[in-house]
Order: C-alpha cells, then sequence, then structure tokens
C-alpha cells in the first residue's frame, strides 16, 4: 500500500486523564525508528494534566497533531476520532498507559511487506508491565498469528486465546474504517477484531515490542468504569455489557462482505469459543439487572 504525503503509519492516540502514564506513552510513540510517522492525539476532555502534557509534545515534535475536545464523549467516540484523523495507510492505536518498543512500526511494515498481500493486521508479540513499568508476564503468544485460511478458524484462534492485545497492532488503515468502528459496549476490542478476521488474515512480528500495562486504575478492572468508559452517563445496571459483547460478536460476523455459507461457520464458533466458556459473564448481567448479590457476596454475609 502506497504511503501519503510520505506518511507510512499513523499512531493514533486517544485519551481522557491520563496524566501518570501518557508522557511514558507518548515518549515511546515518539521514539520509534521509522521515520515515516504521523502521531495523532485526540483529548477528549481532560480535566487533569492531560492537556499540558500534549502541547508540550506537539510543540516539540512537528509529526504530533493535538486535537483537544471540551466535552468527553467517551471512549468508543475518541477512539474512533483519531481513526478518522489518520493519515498513513497504517495505523495502530495507542493506549495512554502502555508502551511500544522503538521498532513496533518499523517491524510490523516489514512483516505487512513479506506477508500476503490480503493480510489486514500486523502485531508483535506481548508483555506485561504494571503500574511501575515492570514486565510482569510473558504472554504466550509464539503461535498466535491468525492466518488461517478461513475468517471462522481465524475467529476461532484469537476468541480462545482472548487476544484482546492483538487489537492494538498495525492495521491497514482502508480496511479498518471498512468495519463499523469502535462499538460502544465492553469487549468492542474483540468484535472489531472479528470483523477484521472476515476481511482478511493476520500476521504476527516475532519480536516482543509492545508493552501492555496493566493496574489497578485502568476502566477495564471495573464494571462501572468500563460501561462509563464506552458511553458516560450510561446506567450500568441495565447495560448488560457481557450478553451484549456476545451479541456484538455475531452481529461483526453477519454485516461482513463473506459468504452465507462462511457466515453461517463463524456464527457457530463463536458460542463455542466464546459464549459458552465464559456463560459467568451473561449469568452476572441477569443478577444486576435484578439486585440480586453474587453467590460470593451472600457466602460472605451467611459466614458472619
Amino acid at each position: 500500500m502506497a504511503a501519503t504525503n510520505g506518511i507510512r503509519a499513523t499512531v493514533g492516540v486517544p485519551v481522557f486523564n491520563g496524566e501518570r502514564y501518557l508522557p511514558q506513552a507518548l515518549a515511546s510513540v515518539c521514539a520509534q525508528d521509522e521515520a515515516d510517522l504521523d502521531i495523532v492525539i485526540s483529548d477528549n476532555g481532560s480535566t487533569d494534566g492531560t492537556e499540558e502534557i500534549c502541547r508540550e509534545v506537539a510543540r516539540a515534535d512537528p509529526r504530533v497533531r493535538y486535537h483537544r475536545h471540551e466535552v468527553n464523549r467517551g471512549g468508543a467516540w475518541n477512539f474512533n476520532t483519531v481513526l478518522r484523523l489518520a493519515q498513513g495507510p497504517y495505523f495502530t492505536w495507542a493506549a495512554a498507559d502502555d508502551i511500544r518498543r522503538p521498532g513496533f512500526v518499523r517491524r510490523c511494515l516489514e512483516v505487512f511487506a513479506e506477508s500476503d498481500p490480503s493480510t489486514v493486521l500486523v502485531y508483535p508479540r506481548t508483555q506485561i508491565i504494571d503500574a511501575r513499568g515492570q514486565v510482569t508476564e510473558d504472554l504466550n503468544d509464539a503461535d498466535l498469528a491468525c492466518d488461517e485460511p478461513t475468517p471462522h478458524e481465524r475467529i476461532g484462534h484469537f476468541l480462545r486465546a482472548q487476544a484482546a492485545h492483538i487489537f492494538y497492532g498495525l492495521h491497514r488503515t482502508d480496511v479498518l474504517r471498512s468495519t463499523r468502528g469502535i462499538r460502544r459496549t465492553v469487549g468492542n476490542d474483540m468484535v472489531v477484531l472479528t470483523e477484521l478476521a472476515c476481511r482478511g488474515p493476520f500476521a504476527l512480528a516475532p519480536d516482543q515490542l509492545f508493552w501492555q500495562r496493566r493496574h489497578s486504575e485502568q476502566f477495564s478492572v471495573r464494571l462501572a468504569g468500563q460501561v462509563a468508559w464506552h458511553a458516560p452517563g450510561a446506567d450500568v445496571r441495565f447495560a448488560f455489557p457481557h450478553t451484549k459483547v456476545s451479541w456484538e460478536l455475531c452481529t461483526a460476523i453477519t454485516s461482513s462482505p463473506i459468504p452465507a455459507a462462511e457466515k453461517a461457520r463463524c456464527l457457530a464458533t463463536v458460542p463455542v469459543a466464546w459464549t459458552l466458556p465464559r456463560w459467568r459473564g451473561p449469568a452476572s448481567d441477569v443478577r444486576n439487572a435484578l439486585g440480586v448479590p453474587p453467590l460470593s457476596a451472600v457466602r460472605a454475609r451467611g459466614a458472619r
């Protein structure tokens, strides 16, 4: 795919109140050893020191474009916004708390050049870091290429592996834009990956170039935080987040441009690879809607 205006790839940084880890995340993006890089930051109405951090980085690096929005419209909207603003033929989302090693973009571009022309996503191997930036886990992802010849095989592969982190790889921008984008639902990363898998194979760069940070403040560790991240002001009790993601995985398939027989095979894969192994999630949705406390809480009260 040809570069646009000399730009080979765009790194999109959606952020809301990310001052604690943002300086490290932006430093890792600006330190990429791919010269022809476009960096776009979308600040979703931050009220902490995020704006000052972003403006300072933009002043220091001409590749950085900073967009400030006065109202927080939710994380889903912000992720879609940086994709819309992308100028490069390849695109990657960069969360405000993760770190990319210097060769991340260049190595993914190299793998794209070496791979089947129909490849839509390339990602490196991943390590997990904690709040202090210390590596705490090597993901068992050496065989996570998801390059199988059919969509249902690719979908089954990453759903069974719970490989949400590959969402932060390098995408073909035009193919990513052909999807419905980020949905306002928990698990939207898996939904986008499902749509992409219906469009082409993935590829793995065998280098550990992505450090994904896990810490107590991120929205994904709290149900209320997850729903509010996608849609500020949403009623958490009636959001049915776990049930909705299974539905969205199915609509990702039915909305994709693949033959009817392959759609049927993909739809049959979702309950086996995702829904049934995670039955506790939908069950908790029902309990939350009915106001029933978790069984663990009932047991704890009975033990007093």
